[in-house]
């Protein structure tokens, strides 16, 4: 890193000319991330409230920068795993997250369930499994979705409360799942997120592959055939597509995620936070 370069943008931070700040904040965020603590020594050490008004901007930008690269490496790898993209969006609006109380509360899970399940169990028999140990043991359940909170899709908060909306339960439940070699995935059904449990004994055909059963995350883990998910979509006037029953990438449901916090957001008029959930959404 070039120390002369930062000083001689730093010397500019609280310059009144907009366009150089403009200038300034692009280079300085082209900074790595390593560069925040001399940035928060700057800010310590000046008396200019303009100045440490500007550093804490630029701090901020930096950190959704880095996140924001991190999501877009996440989303290129071979096999994403769900639980590193929640904690990737958590951490988009809090960069001091800590990440291993999520990864202890995740590995828990895991340990329970792989104790109980083996390779002679059916795919209905470790699902069941599975959720006993998810909401029966573990006691997670869903908020309703007509009361949303700024907290309902932190996957660290959630892991903490026991309670988050229907997509963040959805992605725990799945991740879980997936890292346990289950293959249940999320399905491309609009407005809803329901899972659903590949047979990859027969599973030859990528682009078309055979679904043993679907689950409600939300009912309990609740198990059920292609006729109830019909019957579902009717009731919601959803139009009956091929596609809706198909499995969804796990880039796609994190970006279901992303969404949904964009829409309670500007419910409950948080909107500083939306420039960010929109360029997040953007790039996965």
């Amino acid at each position: 890193m070039n120390k002369n370069k930062l000083n001689a943008l730093l010397s500019l931070v609280d310059d009144p000319n907009l366009e150089i700040l403009q200038e300034v904040e692009k280079e300085l965020i082209e900074f790595p991330i390593s560069i925040i603590p001399q940035l928060e020594d700057a800010w310590l050490e000046s008396k200019n409230s303009l100045f440490q008004e500007r550093i804490e901007l630029i701090i901020n930008k930096i950190q959704f920068t880095h996140v924001k690269k991190e999501i877009i490496a996440w989303g290129k790898t071979n096999a994403p795993k769900l639980i590193d993209g929640a904690i990737l969006v958590n951490k988009s609006y809090n960069p001091n997250l800590l990440i291993d109380p999520i990864l202890k509360v995740i590995q828990k899970i895991k340990q329970d369930v792989r104790l109980e399940i083996n390779d002679q169990l059916t795919a209905l028999e470790k699902v069941k499994v599975l959720n006993h140990f998810f909401y029966n043991i573990h006691n997670y359940q869903p908020l309703s979705p007509t009361k949303p909170t700024n907290w309902d899709g932190d996957i660290s908060t959630v892991l903490a409360q026991k309670q988050g909306n229907y997509i963040i339960l959805a992605i725990i439940y799945a991740g879980i799942a997936q890292e346990l070699d289950i293959p249940i995935y999320g399905i491309h059904l609009p407005d809803s997120v329901l899972l659903c449990y590949i047979d990859k004994k027969n599973n030859e055909d990528n682009n078309s592959p055979d679904i043993l059963f679907y689950i409600n995350p939300i009912d309990k883990g609740n198990i059920f055939g292609r006729k109830e998910l019909e019957s579902i979509m009717l009731n919601k006037n959803i139009e009956n597509r091929p596609r809706y029953f198909e499995p969804t990438s796990n880039p796609s449901l994190i970006k279901r995620l992303v969404k949904h916090e964009i829409s309670v957001y500007k419910k409950l008029k948080l909107n500083s936070y939306l420039p960010n959930f929109k360029e997040l959404y953007k790039s996965i």
